[in-house]
This record gives C-alpha cells, sequence and structure tokens, in this order.
C-alpha cells in the first residue's frame, strides 16, 4: 500500500491533501456545549477555572471544539495549529460566533517552531500527540507551556482502546489491495460505504463520515501510540495525575493519609489503567477491574496486531503477516471471551474474513454483522496539575 512521504504527522498529510477532517456537527449548539460542558467535569475543570484564565491550545484544528472553551471567557486564548486549512477554518468559525475574539490569538504554526516567554493557566492538546513520531518527548515538550499549578489537558490512545480502529484499517489495506487501489479519492470511495454503515450505529457520532474516514483510516500512521501509562510516567517528575474522561480514577484513600511520599496520586493512576484497560476495548460494556497481569497480557496481544497494520500500510499486503494476524486474533477471542463474548464474537469475523482474504484474495465485507457495531473507547482525556 504506497503512501506519500509524511514527515510530520496530521500536518503533512491534511496539508498535501488540503484539507482539515476533525469538523463537529455543532447544529445543535447546546447540545454540543453540554457534551464539552461533561468532558471538563470529568477531567475536574468547571467553567469558573477558565474564566479569566490564560489558555493555550494545541491543534485545535478546525476549532468547533474551541468554541466552547472561549465561550467560558478566557482572558487570553492562543490557539496554535500547523495545517493551513485548519487556521482558515478556525479563523472563519470564531468570527462568525463572537462579536469580539480581541482575547484571542490564532497562530499558524508547527510547535515545535512556536515560541512564548508567557506560561499559562491552562494547555490543552487534543487528538494530536498519539501518533507523533515520539509522543513521549511531544508532551513534554507542550507541558513546558504551562505554570506552576496550572493544568494540562491532553488525550492518549492506546492499542486496545484503538483495536476496533486497527482492524477497519486492516481491512481497508485489504479491500484496496483487492481493488488496486491508490489514489485518495478512490480509497475514500472503496471504504466509504463499508463503513457508513458501522458509525451508524455509534450513538454520539458527531462527525462527517468523509472526515473520520480520512483522519482514521486513510492517514497513514508514522509513529506511536500514547497510552495513559505512558502519559503519566512522562510527566510524573513534575505533574500529577487530575481527572479523567473516561473517569476512571477512583481514589479511597482517607485525605490526611495523603502527604509525603504516601500522595502517589501517579502510581494509583497507572495500576487503575492497567487494571481496567479491558474496558477501553468495547465502549459497548463495562466490566469489572481484573489483575494488572491480565491487563498487560491484552495490551501485548493489541500490540502485535498494531505493528501488522503497520507492516501492510508500508509494505503492502502479504501473506506472512496476515497468517501472524489470525494467530493474534484468535488468542485475543479466547482471552476476551472470559469477559465479553460479543467482543470476542466480532473479533472472531474478522479473524475468519481474513483467512478467507488468504484463501480466495478477497475479504467479505459485507459479512461483519457482529464486527460493524463493536467500537473501542478511542481517546481517553487527562488532566494534569503541575507542581509547585
Amino acid at each position: 500500500m504506497t503512501q506519500p512521504v509524511i514527515q510530520k504527522p496530521f500536518i503533512d498529510f491534511y496539508n498535501l491533501h488540503q484539507i482539515s477532517p476533525v469538523s463537529q456537527d455543532i447544529s445543535d449548539l447546546k447540545k454540543h456545549w453540554e457534551r464539552r460542558h461533561a468532558l471538563y467535569r470529568h477531567c475536574g475543570i468547571p467553567p469558573v477555572l477558565v474564566k479569566g484564565a490564560t489558555v493555550l491550545e494545541i491543534g485545535p484544528g478546525t476549532g468547533h471544539n474551541a468554541l466552547y472553551t472561549n465561550s467560558l471567557q478566557p482572558e487570553k486564548y492562543t490557539m496554535v495549529d500547523g495545517a493551513r486549512k485548519s487556521v482558515q477554518s478556525l479563523k472563519k468559525l470564531f468570527n462568525s460566533h463572537f462579536s469580539d475574539i480581541s482575547n484571542c490569538e490564532i497562530i499558524e504554526s508547527d510547535i515545535h517552531h512556536f515560541k512564548t516567554d508567557h506560561l499559562f493557566d491552562m494547555v490543552i492538546c487534543e487528538g494530536t500527540i498519539p501518533f507523533q513520531k515520539e509522543p513521549q518527548t511531544f508532551l513534554k515538550h507542550i507541558s513546558k507551556f504551562v505554570a506552576p499549578s496550572g493544568l494540562l489537558i491532553i488525550t492518549c490512545v492506546d492499542s486496545v482502546s484503538y483495536l476496533s480502529e486497527i482492524l477497519r484499517r486492516i481491512i481497508s489495506c485489504l479491500i484496496f489491495h483487492e481493488q488496486n487501489c491508490h489514489e485518495i479519492r478512490d480509497r475514500l470511495s472503496a471504504i466509504k460505504p463499508v463503513f457508513s454503515s458501522h458509525l451508524k450505529t455509534l450513538k454520539g457520532m458527531s462527525r462527517p463520515v468523509e472526515d473520520w474516514i480520512y483522519d482514521n483510516i486513510l492517514q497513514p500512521f508514522i509513529g506511536a501510540y500514547l497510552s495513559v501509562e505512558d502519559a503519566v510516567t512522562s510527566l510524573e517528575d513534575t505533574f500529577d495525575v487530575y481527572g479523567s474522561s473516561p473517569h476512571f480514577l477512583l481514589d479511597w484513600r482517607w485525605y490526611k493519609d495523603i502527604h509525603g511520599q504516601d500522595m502517589s496520586f501517579n502510581g494509583m493512576a497507572k495500576e487503575l489503567y492497567l487494571k481496567n484497560v479491558h474496558n477501553l476495548l468495547d465502549y459497548r460494556f463495562l466490566f469489572d477491574p481484573v489483575e494488572a497481569e491480565a491487563g498487560l497480557r491484552m495490551i501485548q496481544l493489541c500490540n502485535q496486531i498494531y505493528t501488522v497494520s503497520i507492516e501492510l500500510q508500508n509494505h503492502g499486503v502479504k501473506k506472512q503477516p496476515l497468517e501472524r494476524l489470525v494467530d493474534i486474533l484468535q488468542r485475543l477471542s479466547l482471552m476476551t471471551d472470559t469477559f465479553s463474548i460479543q467482543t470476542s464474537e466480532a473479533i472472531i469475523e474478522v479473524s475468519s474474513g481474513v483467512v478467507e482474504f488468504i484463501k480466495k484474495n478477497k475479504f467479505p465485507e459485507n459479512n461483519l454483522n457482529r464486527f460493524s457495531s463493536w467500537f473501542g473507547r478511542g481517546q481517553q482525556y487527562l488532566s494534569f496539575i503541575k507542581r509547585v
């Protein structure tokens, strides 16, 4: 599967095709506001924390989510994005929704070239860090813009939460190979009918189908994901975990016991992540926590599937990685069957389709009844407080 040369994740792909595939449906603005309020609430950020604050957002895209942040009346709101189409859309959107945007500064720049002497009360980086070439280095870089006691809000993605999309990327590779698709518009036409029906099963879907396909399927990955554990480990020397969405951080310790060496907010967060990582696999269900070792085994299997997807993306469809994929999927289905039969059946359906492709050079995309409604919990949001 031949791909254009992409050096900078997201930015190069968006600029190459003159797109910004991150728009949101805000026709019901009240509903959009309520969703963003719920997200900020999960992360421990009531509106009063934003009002009068200085805010830096890295990668705001088309600005649909940034509209809500600015509605909370920050004193200064700086937005930095390296995609030309995003910056154009962002300026147009803000001018159409606010009579006065003198508090806003919109800058077209790669974040690595952005310079400022100012430290911000709040730094937001949503949907940008995972799949950078070195996501943990990227995260540490943007964390330097946070003032002491300030907030950092980011998103994480791991191979478990993103597995359903990883499998859709693999299915797409097989369809492109079968139909000999190379041009991006031809690829979009080939898979849009397949995944449109899948996306209709998502109750909260708020993105155009084509945007979702460009961003999650057609965009080549050249970097690595960033798990919750990776993010916490990267920042634990200077930041403490504060909130999350999904809101999996539960601390039953008595507050009087939380001091000195026993504070350990970050260690607790990493342990809770491993015990609940299986809950990121399928958004339709919620399961009891498991032992951390079981979470690690699931991560390892999903990591191997991600590796196969990168092989197919970079080197084309070949029999050996597909056979390896079938073996991994079968092992994962056995593990998943212990807590979710429906998810296990969806995995088996994909495995059977890959077997059929190996035999007949055709993937049965119309026979994905169980898989079609399976999506993971995608991105996880984390908020951090910078220590004084």
